[in-house]
């Protein structure tokens, strides 16, 4: 076996970025090329040998370098295909003396707890190749950093370090996970990506899919307490989950609502802590039987809703949140009118008060993106962020980080809704309303005079983002009124231990990506 897994070291290799990520706080431009380095594995698809490796490795890349194993030749690779979803990449080498004499590592299969792992890659300490070994001490779903998805994942104990991402987790000579974040203040806790996300990826890949991963799309909660069970008329060894709100646009709106208790998934029951079967003896969160479906995917639910008992089948679709995860290949989205600088509240944006944002951002953009929801009337969190001062703007310079709630009167239920109405205007005064009662207000054919020299002064090429010139905005007439409201898929008491990258740890124990 150990022959074995040395001809397959012949196929991990280094992947070598050239990144060069958006700026938040100034969202026209980029932070500027930064390098660095992660691991990977050649792997046989169905449209030939590729590398695997971790979406953070490569994520904001504009230039991508592969070395093999033993070589100090690096080749010119491209990213086929990418999900930050499950921190998974796709690499695509055009030169085929790239892959002479590499033998593609195998997949395995979901290991079990206690089996002896060896985790290979190119971690810092070092230019070559590394092997750690360890066992697989824990099987769940858990958020990933990268993303925050909740999705399974291996825990280990085998050293994981900066760099390892990306890089094969072996039993015996086949891969059973890919590398891609460790738990801070410990020693020895690591994750992998578990091979059913791995081949759900791929899958997506082949079928020319986005490898998105489906969410239910709704807040719930667990039923623990025999009283609530049998308040609903739940069975006394009967289990559920009860439905605290739906998301709009998400995959179960217009279907559950809330108050509705989730018996099962496709006939799987759900237990009353929220958990369904993995396999014999073990449990995971609900929520992967959801994510191991492909989005656009039928899903029955069984479900008891004022004490009556139905199936209902579920459309699946991907999260719908009021504000965005960490977004990775874009650009940030903006709109200038008159120096006022508007942009969605993002977690990339909170992100840009540094290490412990969640204790140094406003208290108050920090609780609409831990505990707020998405509703029709309200699909984003449009903040003024800043003002590029100016004459025409003079009073308002010191304001900024405030919510939006309307532009001449007229609610605003996202920044495409802001644009339409701020073009459309025709008054003498420009009006923006704020959550906090407060109004700005610009003479608007002063600010349409201005807006070239203001953004000349600042250095802004375009007056808005890139998504916000392809579309032309419209007014739309507001959906019908629903009190079902979405977030992730996620008790609403009690939110997944997301495991956050290290360089943003909250007090407590996070994981951390390990690129």
């Amino acid at each position: 076996m150990r022959q074995n897994l040395s001809r397959k070291l012949q196929s991990v290799v280094k992947v070598l970025t050239v990144s060069d990520a958006p700026d938040y706080e100034q969202p026209w431009q980029s932070h500027g090329p930064a390098n660095s380095t992660g691991s990977g594995a050649i792997i046989q698809t169905e449209r030939g040998l590729r590398v695997i490796t971790n979406g953070h490795v490569v994520q904001n890349q504009v230039f991508v370098e592969l070395r093999r194993f033993g070589s100090s030749r690096k080749f010119v690779a491209e990213v086929e295909g990418v999900s930050h979803e499950c921190d998974l990449a796709l690499l695509r080498v055009r030169k085929d003396e790239f892959f002479e004499g590499a033998e593609p590592i195998e997949l395995g299969t979901l290991p079990a707890l206690g089996d002896a792992v060896t985790v290979c890659g190119y971690p810092i300490g070092g230019d070559r190749l590394s092997l750690t070994q360890g066992v697989v001490s824990r099987i769940e779903v858990s958020a990933y950093a990268h993303s925050q998805r909740p999705l399974l994942s291996v825990q280990i104990d085998a050293a994981v370090n900066s760099g390892n991402s990306g890089g094969p987790v072996f039993k015996g000579d086949k891969i059973i996970g890919i590398a891609f974040q460790a738990l801070d203040e410990s020693q020895n806790i690591a994750y992998a990506i578990a091979l059913p996300i791995i081949q759900h990826f791929l899958k997506d890949l082949a079928a020319g899919r986005s490898g998105q991963f489906p969410s239910l799309g709704v807040v719930w909660q667990r039923l623990e307490s025999d009283s609530h069970r049998r308040s609903l008329g739940l069975k006394k060894q009967e289990g559920g989950s009860l439905v605290v709100a739906v998301a709009f646009e998400g995959s179960a709106w217009g279907i559950l609502q809330a108050g509705d208790v989730l018996l099962a998934i496709d006939g799987e029951p759900i237990g009353t802590d929220g958990t369904v079967l993995l396999r014999a003896g073990e449990l995971v969160d609900h929520s992967y039987r959801i994510t191991q479906q492909h989005i656009g995917a039928p899903v029955k639910i069984s479900v008891l809703r004022d004490k009556q008992r139905f199936d209902v089948v579920v459309p699946l679709r991907g999260p719908s949140l009021l504000v965005p995860e960490d977004q990775y290949d874009i650009k940030p989205t903006y709109f200038v009118f008159g120096g006022l600088l508007f942009a969605p509240l993002s977690r990339d944006y909170l992100k840009s008060w540094g290490h412990e944002w969640w204790k140094t951002a406003p208290n108050e953009l920090v609780a609409i993106y831990e505990n707020h929801v998405r509703t029709p009337e309200r699909q984003d969190v449009v903040i003024l962020q800043k003002v590029l001062a100016d004459k025409v703007n003079q009073g308002y310079h010191e304001y900024e980080n405030h919510i939006v709630v309307s532009v001449d009167g007229i609610p605003i239920r996202n920044i495409v809704e802001l644009v339409a109405v701020t073009e459309s205007g025709t008054g003498p005064f420009y009006t923006v309303g704020l959550k906090d009662g407060q109004r700005i207000v610009l003479e608007r054919n002063k600010s349409k005079e201005r807006l070239d020299i203001i953004l000349e002064r600042y250095n802004v090429r375009f007056d808005r983002s890139t998504d916000l010139r392809r579309r032309k905005p419209k007014l739309k007439a507001l959906p019908k009124a629903s009190a079902k409201k979405p977030v992730a898929e996620k008790p609403a008491a009690k939110k997944p231990a997301a495991k956050k990258p290290a360089a943003e740890k909250p007090a407590k124990r996070r994981a951390a990506s390990t690129r």
